[in-house]
């Protein structure tokens, strides 16, 4: 009967359209019931009823302008009367058009009677209190006030009626209302029995072959790919039944294909990380082991097979690792991304060593870590020869600082002539030695200072320090060179900023030497700005210019020892090479990270970072 979807759709919407099409011309005809039982409270009664309220409001500003004409204030009595008097007779014509009980129009009647001598009572009272006051009382209180009650009484008993109507008309639309209940809610049972036959037998001709298809779905996309789906039916469904049939033979085919091809590629990647001949472990967005090679066991005395979907801490206990491991999963970072290099200190072969710590994401579908490949690179021979640097530096920085400081002291003698009177050529000569000799004794003590950063020697006085203070103290050195090559020197910090972990002086001379870096290679009439602004748990301190910029080759080897950028538009560029090495050590000794934004011609950023106080 019906060989399409859409043939059994419509038919179930077409049976559900007439039953409520039933149901709403069955509450209609209730309604409108409803409705001529409320006309008649609404409309039939309710005029009367305002009317005789009205009146009797009226009559009494009416007895109460005749007391008032009484006491001596005839105008105002006569006035209030006269107006009280009109708009008794506008309620009265209202009422006498709204008549619909029959003892309504008996009531009118005598109010109307009533109200005439009521008038010609006042009209009386009038006289006689021209005549005499007291003879006006005695007759309001024998005639007036009585016929004043007269008619109230008989206006409170057209609006008794009135409302007595009102009720007997409201309980009458209680009963069709009742009535209407009673009946929608057996027609609309009735419908909602019908709807659900007729809902169950057209859902049941799509659903329990749709049910089956989900079924066979499900176990196919779980991998089974020998299910086959029969549903006999001639419809879009069937249809949909044949061309799944079709699919799952196909994707059959081409896993068997495939499979050898896949098994041939995993064996292949797990044969070049068993190869190298560094400690590589690879874990998933879980921290679960997925994968190491033989190295990486013997570092952390692990057998692979034992340690397989076990989380990493549980297994190899070193923190370092895993916080860098879950920083780069938090962070979704891809290998392009600033990463800090860490060096880690572990015990190999009863040895210390030290290794390069690499953390790569292996970025899945939708951008996100589904691998972390964390690589560690032996650079033990490194950090001895390093070391070994170190020390020789160390050792000929001091062998060096004694016969340059006699030199200097001896060039000093010589220039101020305590030996003896010197001409201007040995004067030239002498200054020149000097300035030599002086920076021979910068670069001793930039040497000296950066060899105890390195060993650890140097201590750190780390104290809760207001950054506004330390950046007026580092550039307030500096403003006179400022002004007179033109450069206006700016701070942007914040006056509520945060207090943060440092040593004071330390970073008071990193701040002296990115200004005066920026003083060193920025035009006249340019800008250097120092700004601070708190993100999470550290405090962002930048030092911008409007300089010549950095050149592409020198932005990643700026922090190196013995680096200077060198150009034509740049206003100096003498000294050591050392300092921004120099900041780079004192910067992660406090546990933070610098780097620079540069372009050509446009200026420099550099940013470091330093944590909150506790």
């Amino acid at each position: 009967m019906f060989n399409t979807l859409k043939a059994k759709i419509l038919a179930g919407y077409l049976i559900l359209i007439l039953i409520i099409t039933g149901v709403a011309f069955w509450s209609i005809n209730n309604f409108l019931g409803l409705s001529n039982a409320i006309n008649d409270i609404m409309v039939e009664n309710y005029r009367s009823v305002i009317a005789a309220e009205n009146m009797i409001g009226s009559l009494e500003r009416q007895d109460s302008a005749e007391l008032l004409y009484l006491f001596g204030k005839e105008e105002k009595g006569l006035k209030l009367f006269r107006n009280n008097e009109k708009d008794f007779l506008k309620w009265f014509s209202r009422a006498e058009d709204n008549i619909t009980i029959e003892e309504e129009r008996e009531i009118l009647d005598k109010i109307d009677k009533e109200f005439t001598k009521y008038l010609q009572n006042f009209n009386q009272l009038r006289d006689r209190s021209r005549q005499n006051q007291n003879l006006a009382k005695d007759f309001y209180l024998s005639q007036g006030m009585p016929q004043f009650n007269q008619i109230k009484k008989i206006c409170e008993r057209l609006l008794d009626v009135n409302q007595n109507a009102m009720v007997t008309a409201q309980e009458r639309a209680n009963n069709n209302a009742k009535d209407a209940v009673y009946s929608t809610a057996l027609v609309s049972i009735l419908a909602i029995v019908l709807a659900l036959v007729f809902g169950i037998y057209i859902s049941n001709l799509i659903i329990k072959p749709t049910k089956k298809l989900t079924e066979t779905v499900e176990k196919v996309g779980q991998g089974d790919l020998n299910q086959e789906i029969e549903v006999k039916s001639n419809d879009e469904i069937g249809e949909l039944a044949t061309e799944f049939n079709q699919m799952t033979q196909r994707l059959k085919e081409y896993e068997e294909m495939n499979v050898s091809k896949l098994v041939a590629e995993k064996n292949k990647s797990e044969a070049i990380v068993k190869s190298i001949n560094s400690p590589i472990v690879v874990t998933d967005k879980e921290h679960r082991i997925v994968l190491l090679n033989p190295i990486a066991e013997e570092l952390f005395g692990i057998r692979e097979s034992e340690v397989i979907n076990k989380h990493f801490l549980e297994v190899i206990k070193e923190e370092d690792i895993f916080k860098e491991i879950e920083r780069i999963i938090e962070d979704n970072q891809s290998e392009a991304s600033r990463q800090q290099e860490k060096v880690l200190q572990l015990d190999y072969q009863n040895k210390e060593h030290y290794y390069r710590l690499m953390v790569t994401p292996v970025l899945g579908k939708e951008r996100e870590v589904s691998r972390v490949i964390t690589f560690l690179d032996d650079i033990t021979h490194l950090k001895e020869v390093d070391d070994l640097k170190s020390d020789f530096v160390s050792t000929v920085s001091h062998e060096f600082r004694t016969p340059l400081t006699s030199m200097n002291m001896g060039l000093s003698l010589l220039l101020e002539e305590t030996p003896g009177n010197i001409n201007e050529d040995q004067e030239e000569l002498l200054d020149a030695a000097h300035e030599d000799c002086k920076r021979l004794m910068d670069l001793v003590d930039d040497l000296l200072d950066l060899s105890k950063i390195e060993s650890g020697k140097i201590q750190f006085e780390l104290d809760k320090v207001n950054l506004v203070d330390l950046v007026k103290a580092s550039i307030r050195p500096l403003e006179k060179q400022a002004t007179e090559q033109n450069i206006n020197l700016l701070e942007s910090i914040p006056e509520e900023l945060p207090l943060v972990k440092a040593d004071p002086n330390k970073i008071t001379w990193v701040l002296s030497n990115l200004v005066g870096n920026a003083l060193r290679y920025t035009e006249g009439e340019g800008d250097i700005e120092v700004s601070a602004a708190k993100k999470g748990n550290r405090v962002y301190v930048s030092v911008a210019d409007t300089g010549i910029g950095i050149p592409e080759e020198y932005r990643n080897k700026i922090f190196d020892k013995f680096v200077r950028v060198k150009g034509e538009d740049a206003i100096d560029v003498s000294g050591t090479g050392l300092g921004l090495a120099i900041v780079k050590e004192i910067v992660e000794a406090h546990g933070g990270k610098i780097w620079v934004d540069s372009e050509l011609n446009e200026g420099s950023t550099f940013t470091f970072t330093l944590l909150l106080a506790d």
